[in-house]
């Protein structure tokens, strides 16, 4: 296990401890430390590792999950598509309706204009025969005398 510090520590504590035998003990003790500190750090990373692998499924959807709230949303989509199809076809339903009204209306002003138009062109006519035969009946009686 000798050799486990870097060069320059080892020198340092071989400096300060002038017993070459004491400082190969130091040395020893501290490279078993911290080889001890090592193995629990090995130790504690599974630990936390596994802890963390834990929490961490605890917390993330699993597919079956993600897959049934995928399912119920899909289920919420349809429904409601359906829910503004109907009110659409309700809509559609009644503005039909509203435009046939408008347009019965509108055939009766037409046929009322209609008619109103054609008395008048008859007034207009029969006036216009009638001061044409006025004038008729004047120049032939101009004519006859």
């Amino acid at each position: 296990m000798y050799g486990y510090l870097p060069y320059e520590i080892t020198k340092s504590v071989e400096t300060v401890i002038s017993d070459p035998e004491l400082a190969k003990k130091v040395i020893e003790a501290i490279e078993k430390g911290l080889y001890s500190i090592e193995e629990k750090a090995k130790e504690q990373k599974v630990i936390i590792k596994t802890e963390l692998k834990d929490e961490l499924t605890k917390e993330l959807v699993t597919k079956d999950e993600l897959k049934a709230t995928e399912e119920r949303l899909r289920g919420e989509i349809k429904a409601t598509e359906e829910k503004l199809r109907g009110e659409i076809k309700a809509i559609e339903g009644k503005l039909k309706g509203e435009i046939k009204a408008i347009e019965e209306k509108l055939r009766t002003e037409i046929h009322k204009w209609r008619a109103d138009t054609i008395k008048w062109m008859f007034i207009f006519w029969l006036g216009q025969i009638a001061t044409f035969t006025g004038i008729l009946i004047s120049v032939l009686k101009l004519m006859l005398k």
